[in-house]
């Protein structure tokens, strides 16, 4: 059996323990395995005031509050309770369950510290998530790891494969190394992904913090695993792994230059990379779904199948996709008054705020597209996503957004934009089939691999991405969408030019893709067929988990 270990998790919006993509693909890879039958249990903690509800002032200043909800209704508790030591202090550790049902019921154990009897301040680990990066982040980090895997032993669960995601669960290894006592025995169990090559993804602590909080788990000399004075815990998975992956091929290279070559270990580390999908039973939309079941049966439990899509007459996936595009419009209309209307080309840009994704370069120079506008046809931008509470440079680019906004609104009605408050699972699932164009803009190499696009894809949204990450691998330049700047080599990793990406932006735009929508209609719904026949058949959890069991699971399986 396979333990999914992972710090975030997105099934559900009535469960709000995620923050992003990353929680996203947890929960579709769980949705998968249920599907497929593959054995597994999931390991997560439980966020009792969510991540983060987000309030937005005229002005666009984010207002970060509680996301209070009713776990007990959600959740079942488990008649399990385990100890262990924070410190010199011993705490209770509780679990509560929820089951994903499929072919194999998987069930999803959240770590629950929050009881009576227990210290105030490990009480707190279980307020919300990535709430702070020091020792509350490293306490947390610790129940994840070593809470989950005694809660897994005592519910009785025969582990073969320990699958950590990102560093977060790192430190399950020194149960491990407890109880096997054998380095080469514990790397034979576990496994590693790591999802991304900025810092956020790579939590360290000074080796002193370290030391003090697991000093009653003196069977590892913690001044051997540091590095330059801190516990790299993505360092520390790698080293006590049997194989790594990245989550994307252009990925690996990147992993390779930064955490690969950087990490002293002991005996050969295997690294693959397994690009990421999504489920396509949970992102096409229920319209497009009734379209696919009677021109293209059992692609929901083949995913494959969706290269048939060229069945589908046109003007029928076109009127599906206007069905759910006026249902978007109306949504930003009633929340945001924007003035959106269903003929003009929309635009979404939308998933978590923060430097590296560049969210308003769009907006970067609003004479050029007021211009553009103006000359080549309208536009409408909808713009979405949360910046963390402490990330102040996401904030701002927030604000930046609102401030263009009023700018534009001042100026002409060609150009239309809104941003909507408090993105969420559910409003994902109307954004990426409700759009016309999916925009996509981090500053490479910097995107592992991003997910929204291929959901956008599956709904025959074109995508208009930075060459990085999948887009690498699936974008085919004007037969499923575009790209924007050049196009790297593989193990190129320098940084792309904000001036070179905005200018190739706003020409594809003006002279491609504006055109294009407004004379050719013809193309762009053969366009939008070849993204969902491209895309849907590969970029999929179905097939993703398929290759984890062959690529990476296998050792520990034998």
């Amino acid at each position: 059996m396979i333990a999914y270990f992972v710090m975030e998790l997105g099934l559900e919006d009535r469960i709000p323990t995620y923050s992003g993509g990353l929680g996203t693909l947890a929960g579709d890879t769980l949705y998968s395995f249920a599907d497929l039958g593959i054995p597994a249990v999931c390991i997560t903690l439980l966020y009792k005031k969510g991540y983060t509800l987000q309030k937005l002032t005229h002005h666009g200043m984010q207002l970060d509050f509680d996301t209070l909800w009713d776990y007990r209704k959600v959740l079942t508790p488990l008649d399990v309770e385990v100890r262990m030591h924070f410190g010199d202090k011993e705490q209770k550790v509780r679990a509560w369950e929820y089951t994903l049902r499929g072919r194999g019921d998987i069930k999803v154990i959240f770590l629950d510290t929050d009881i009576p009897g227990n210290e105030p301040d490990i009480r707190r680990l279980n307020e919300r998530l990535y709430l702070d990066e020091g020792l509350y982040r490293l306490r947390q980090e610790m129940l994840l790891g070593i809470g989950g895997y005694r809660v897994l032993k005592a519910l009785g669960y025969n582990i073969s494969v320990y699958h950590k995601n990102e560093s977060h669960s790192a430190l399950l290894v020194v149960e491990l190394l407890r109880e096997l006592g054998d380095f080469q025995k514990v790397r034979s169990r576990c496994v590693f992904t790591t999802h991304t090559p900025v810092p956020a993804g790579h939590d360290k602590f000074p080796i002193d913090m370290v030391k003090q909080e697991l000093k009653l788990y003196d069977h590892i000399d913690w001044d051997k695993e540091a590095i330059d004075g801190f516990l790299n815990l993505s360092a520390f998975a790698l080293r006590y792994s049997c194989k790594v992956n990245a989550v994307s091929y252009k990925h690996m290279f990147v992993t390779k230059n930064i955490l690969i070559d950087a990490v002293p270990t002991e005996g050969p580390c295997e690294l693959e990379y397994v690009t990421n999908g999504v489920y396509h039973r949970r992102w096409i939309h229920p319209e497009l779904q009734e379209l696919f079941n009677e021109y293209m049966p059992a692609w929901d439990e083949n995913p494959v199948l969706l290269n048939q899509v060229y069945r589908v007459p046109s003007e029928l996936l076109l009127k599906k996709h206007n069905k759910v595009k006026n249902e978007l419009v109306n949504y930003i209309n009633k929340t945001t008054g924007a003035g959106f209307s269903d003929d003009v080309l929309t635009i979404g840009v939308a998933r978590r705020v923060t430097a590296y994704k560049r969210n308003n370069l769009i907006l970067r120079d609003i004479d050029r597209l007021i211009y553009i506008a103006e000359h080549f046809g309208e536009l409408q931008i909808v713009f979405a996503g949360k910046a963390h509470p402490k990330d102040s440079v996401g904030k701002e680019m927030i604000a930046d957004i609102f401030s263009k906004m009023e700018a534009i609104r001042q100026r002409t009605n060609r150009v239309k934009v809104a941003f909507l408050e408090n993105y969420s699972i559910d409003m994902a699932k109307l954004l990426v089939a409700g759009c016309d164009v999916w925009l996509n803009n981090p500053k490479r190499p910097y995107e592992a691999c991003g997910t929204s696009g291929m959901k956008a894809a599956m709904n025959g949204v074109l995508n208009f991405s930075t060459w990085d990450g999948w887009w690498l691998e699936g974008g085919i330049e004007g037969i499923n969408g575009w790209g924007i700047g050049p196009r790297p080599s593989w193990n190129d990793m320098s940084e792309s030019s904000d001036e070179e990406d905005l200018e190739d932006m706003y020409g594809k735009l003006a002279y491609v893709i504006l055109p294009m929508y407004y004379t050719s209609k013809d193309q762009w719904v053969f366009m939008m067929k070849n993204s969902i026949a491209t895309v849907g058949p590969f970029f999929n959890t179905h097939r993703m988990v398929s290759e984890y069991i062959s690529k990476v699971y296998q050792i520990g399986l034998r």
